[in-house]
């Protein structure tokens, strides 16, 4: 199980790594109206294309988040697991560094949701 839990911790790190060398740097907060705006700059949208884009992303939008509704307690379940497999691996002050870092990351998560306009 420690190897398994090891492996999976690695290759989350060299993941991130890759990441963060090959792709160009991103915002901090996400913004789909500014990813949209990008997208119409980029291949230069009429505006009636523009009026397509923005319903299709709409729509878009809205099928996801329905989907996650279903998918969401899974995914929630397992992080939750691997958050308690990996805080019994802690020490003491590890535990307190780890939960520090939860809650710092759930408020980024926080004020995200609030700039795309989601609420809890």
């Amino acid at each position: 199980m420690m190897f398994i839990l090891g492996a999976f911790l690695t290759g989350g790190a060299v993941g991130f790594a890759a990441d963060r060398v090959a792709s160009p740097p991103r915002p901090d907060v996400f913004s789909e109206s500014a990813m949209v705006d990008e997208l119409a700059r980029e291949l230069k949208l009429a505006p009636e294309q523009r009026v397509v884009i923005d319903s299709v992303w709409d729509w878009r939008r809205t099928q996801s988040r329905e989907i996650m509704k279903s998918v969401r307690p899974t995914l929630d379940a397992v992080r939750d697991s691997a958050r308690v497999l990996m805080m019994n691996t802690l020490d003491e002050a590890q535990k307190t560094a780890f939960r520090a870092l939860l809650e710092r990351n759930q408020r980024t998560a926080d004020s995200a949701a609030r700039a795309r306009g989601e609420t809890k």
